[in-house]
């Protein structure tokens, strides 16, 4: 569903979905010298969140004044492996947590305007501490999205589409972005001031994109843990054909770190290093801007691959009778897998269970005939590995996927 704002390629809009529309801590003890192994393992929920859109992975965190036990948990932040950084809208902070601003260079206010292929989130950068089951980030920028000192949005950052600054509108509290990239935006931003991206916002004066330095961009998490910090592992069991009302599912950080992550003998597709993306050939053609994002909802691929929907699932795939369909995944190095999917009506699917959340054979149209994003539908039933640029693992070094 979401994109980092300066990696286009990874991931498709839900705007066809959105119309239907404590602190943890390592563990210790025992005789043994050796340390306990950190826990590594968050819940994911798809229930339909504060939005109610199908096929959304949640996981609850917590953010904490740096340094400090003041600290918040949050439920409801969505699960994004085709973006960089955590984002939580500002209603949803306790006003006790006083996160400090973050600042540019000239000790301005910094403030980010994060751009989605549905639209756009603006709102200050903010530091924190992070805190998910066992592990911990510290003093990482984080996005307060939609916060009321910062309400004058420039027109460079509006003009990419509708605004997502509220709960209900970004369909989710928040977002945890934990893909392939070590930042949401990376060297292009250190590099030069784009629109559309950071912004400084003196005191009474316009917001003006600013180059804005690595460490001052949000950054992936995962990758600032002590330990299990090269990458993560999504598992969802399957779901039935008809869908289900939620699915139960676990994130878990660091692959081949501990024993429940282990890379075992699923097969590594490397991606492209800039774009984050693989190769997928189904029906004779090659979509070679092709990734795989629990954060897309859906399978996104094609333009008119199949009849559209007209009822409550407009602007879907609704193929009279469900379509099983396979296609070859393909990595840079060459290495490629077999998928099997399928295609339902989603019509149908959602007419005859309208309170369901989780559905593996809904799909739309990508809008282009180079992408196919391999969404939340992908999922169900697989161990899905995502691991970070620069970081070593037992599948050599990010970034890649692998199930």
């Amino acid at each position: 569903m979401r994109q980092g704002i300066l990696r286009p390629l990874l991931a498709a809009a839900s705007a066809a979905m959105l119309a239907l529309a404590g602190c943890g801590g390592g563990g210790g003890g025992g005789s043994s010298s050796a340390p306990m192994p950190t826990a590594n393992t968050q819940a994911i929920v798809v229930d339909g969140g504060p939005a109610k859109i199908p096929n959304v992975a949640f996981v609850s965190v917590t953010i904490c004044v740096s340094g400090t036990n003041n600290c918040q948990t949050i439920d409801h932040i969505q699960i994004d492996t085709g973006s960089a950084g955590l984002r939580i809208l500002a209603p949803l902070i306790s006003a006790g947590l006083a996160l400090p601003q973050q600042t540019d260079a000239a000790g301005n206010p910094l403030v980010e305007c994060a751009q989605f292929v549905d639209g756009f989130s603006w709102g200050p950068v903010k530091m924190a501490d992070i805190r998910i089951a066992g592990e911990q980030a510290s003093s990482v920028p984080i996005q307060v999205i939609g916060d009321s000192n910062f309400t004058t949005i420039p027109a460079s950052c509006s003009s990419s589409g509708p605004p997502e600054n509220t709960v209900q509108a970004f369909g989710a509290n928040g977002l945890l972005g934990a893909g392939l990239f070590l930042q949401d935006c990376g060297p292009a931003c250190a590099q030069t001031a784009l629109p559309g991206a950071y912004y400084s916002c003196p005191a009474g004066a316009a917001c003006k994109p600013v180059q804005v330095a690595l460490a001052q961009q949000l950054q992936n998490p995962v990758a600032l843990f002590a330990t299990d910090n090269n990458g993560v592992v999504i598992q969802v069991p399957s779901a039935p054909a008809t869908g289900a009302m939620t699915a139960n599912g676990t994130l878990t950080f660091g692959i081949g770190t501990q024993a429940n992550n282990a890379l075992g003998g699923a097969t590594v597709l490397p991606t492209n290093p800039n774009t984050g993306t693989i190769v997928t050939n189904f029906n004779g053609h090659a979509y070679a801007n092709s990734y795989i994002d629990v954060g897309s909802n859906l399978f996104f691929f094609g333009v008119n691959a199949f009849p559209l929907c007209t009822g409550i699932a407009q602007g879907l795939y609704c193929p009279v009778a469900t379509q099983n369909l396979s296609a070859t995944l393909q990595g840079t190095s060459q290495a490629s897998s077999n998928v099997n999917f399928s295609v339902g009506n989603a019509d149908q699917l959602f007419g005859a269970n309208p309170t369901f959340n989780a559905f593996d054979n809904i799909a739309a149209p990508s809008g282009d005939t180079s992408t196919f994003a391999w969404g939340m539908s992908f999922f169900y039933g697989r161990t899905v590995y995502t691991a970070i640029e620069q970081r070593s693992t037992p599948g050599g070094q990010g970034p890649y996927f692998a199930f």
